[in-house]
């Protein structure tokens, strides 16, 4: 009886292969006719697939994991053993058992041809660099119909370590991985310190922008308060000279704006009476003028001094 996810081969008294399919409900349970046997495949085992003694007669027909290592050599001549998976099916099993009797044993060695061949054109670190994007190109860019003819179908392929053959290698490798792990992190610490640096930089911009808005704010209010000031001031010069046109007509500009100037002077005492300030003023500032009196007559005084002639 076979499971639904389960196939066997059966070989009759004249040689055909006939198929059976645990998906097909007619095909799940069978007798074995008479003069007929069950074909074993045999196919090879281990993550070198070395050993070729795995003996099945029902095939699976799920998708599943398989191993590989193998050995290639890069550009420059260093020697690597290659670990990794294939993630595969049977999709086909007459195309398979036509053109196959070890469908593992094809699989990895079609695998390290060309694992070999790309690995051949690389230098070690461009291969440290670049393993996945090969190991992609491998499956991807594989223009044959090896899988195909074979009746598999490899979903995914890819390497998940390597290491030098020789020890003497190994150890320059592992130094060289070592550096390159110590240059990322201080190239990431210096991200970071840059980033902490560019957003202290965009933070100053930020508050910079936000100082100029206020200073054109402030500027514009002073501006508005300034007009106001004068508008308001000239609006007091021109009620004034009108009330004193009025009231005394006789009066020239002249001697108007003299008069606003001197009750300006007015206030500005009474301000300045009000605090502790001093405030000093000039002989022009007061009108304030000094006479020299010469008297000739004996005994007389010139300039507070006593004649001694």
């Amino acid at each position: 009886k076979l499971a639904d996810y389960e196939a066997c081969i059966v070989r009759d008294k004249n040689g055909k292969e006939i198929f059976y399919f645990g998906s097909n409900k007619d095909q799940r349970s069978f007798f074995l006719p008479p003069h007929s046997q069950m074909v074993s495949l045999l196919w090879s085992r281990g993550r070198r697939r070395e050993r070729r003694d795995l003996r099945i007669t029902k095939i699976d027909l799920r998708p599943m994991y398989m191993s590989f290592e193998f050995n290639c050599r890069t550009n420059d001549n260093v020697e690597l053993v290659l670990e990794g998976s294939f993630f595969w099916e049977v999709v086909d099993l007459p195309a398979m058992m036509k053109f196959t009797n070890d469908t593992t044993g094809d699989i990895c060695n079609h695998a390290r041809s060309r694992f070999i061949e790309l690995v051949s054109q690389v230098t070690l670190q461009e291969f440290m660099t670049q393993f996945n994007k090969i190991a992609q190109r491998v499956h991807e860019q594989d223009e044959s119909n090896f899988y195909t003819q074979r009746g598999v179908k490899i979903h995914s392929l890819e390497v998940t370590g390597y290491h030098c053959a020789e020890a003497s290698t190994a150890a320059i490798l592992e130094q060289i991985i070592q550096e390159t792990t110590n240059r990322m992190n201080r190239l990431q610490q210096q991200e970071s310190e840059n980033e902490v640096q560019l957003r202290e930089i965009r933070g100053d911009i930020e508050e910079e922008k936000a100082r100029g808005e206020l200073i054109k704010i402030q500027t514009d209010n002073s501006n508005a308060v300034s007009k106001m000031e004068g508008m308001a001031e000239a609006e007091r010069v021109k009620s004034f000279l009108d009330h004193l046109s009025k009231d005394i007509p006789d009066l020239s500009m002249k001697e108007k704006i003299s008069m606003w100037n001197t009750l300006r002077k007015e206030d500005a005492l009474k301000a300045v009476s009000k605090g502790n300030a001093k405030l000093f003023f000039t002989p022009r500032d007061v009108n304030l003028s000094i006479e020299n009196h010469d008297h000739s007559r004996e005994g007389s005084w010139v300039d507070g001094a006593e004649n001694s002639n």
